[in-house]
């Protein structure tokens, strides 16, 4: 597996804003009482979120995995890339490439080709042919993740569901998970415990996610 080091961590790895979480739950903007509530909640679930669809995190464990927009270095060994026609980044979407280095050397960007979608990245002859990485140590700066201005509306719509999923919860019991009245009929509460595939995350949650785009990272 190759090494990703985080070189500019996200400066924030809120995937929704306190304005929007706001108008979510129909909290007036300028009521502050709720400020520091939001934030601590709307982090958690940006959090797990980027969990629940696999994007890798740095190897030193000193940056959490985000969708919020970074530089990270990914580094493959010579064992992992020798025989190898084109280099897996793990997934970091989208990864833009910026600069790469084979053996130490910065590489002029005409000889490498990467595809921000599938995160492969193929070493390029002079004549324009892809060609094999011969075993070379290769550091592949990316640039991944989206600035908050332009985060998709899946993800900012899943932080915004686990966070009304928290606001209905503040105030009742948790241990109750059912409730059942004569006039109003039963209602079911979501408490927690494991969504399909064993994510964190309900179902509902993971299908929304799955049909925004995700579809393919999601553990």
């Amino acid at each position: 597996m190759p090494i990703i080091t985080v070189a500019v961590p996200a400066s924030d790895r809120l995937l929704c804003s306190i304005g929007a979480l706001k108008t979510e739950l129909g909290i007036a903007a300028d009521n502050d009482q709720f400020n520091d509530w939001l934030t601590s909640e709307a982090l958690s679930a940006s959090d797990r979120v980027a969990d629940a669809c696999g994007v890798a995190g740095d190897d030193a464990g000193d940056a959490p995995a985000t969708f919020a927009e970074e530089e990270a270095v990914v580094t493959f060994g010579r064992d992992e890339a020798r025989g190898a026609d084109a280099l897996l980044l793990p997934w970091r979407f989208p990864a833009r490439v910026t600069a790469l280095s084979v053996d130490g050397v910065v590489q002029d960007s005409a000889l490498y080709r990467a595809d921000p979608k599938s995160g492969l990245v193929e070493r390029l002859s002079a004549s324009g042919r892809v060609t094999n990485w011969q075993g070379a140590s290769v550091a592949i700066t990316v640039k991944s993740g989206w600035p908050a201005a332009k985060v998709p509306t899946a993800l900012q719509d899943a932080v915004k569901r686990l966070v009304r999923l928290r606001w209905e919860a503040k105030d009742r019991e948790l241990a109750v998970k059912a409730e059942e009245d004569d006039e109003v009929g039963r209602t079911e509460y979501w408490v927690g415990g494991m969504g399909a595939g064993g994510s964190a995350l309900p179902a509902d949650i993971l299908a929304a996610l799955r049909a925004g785009g995700f579809a393919d990272c999601i553990r």
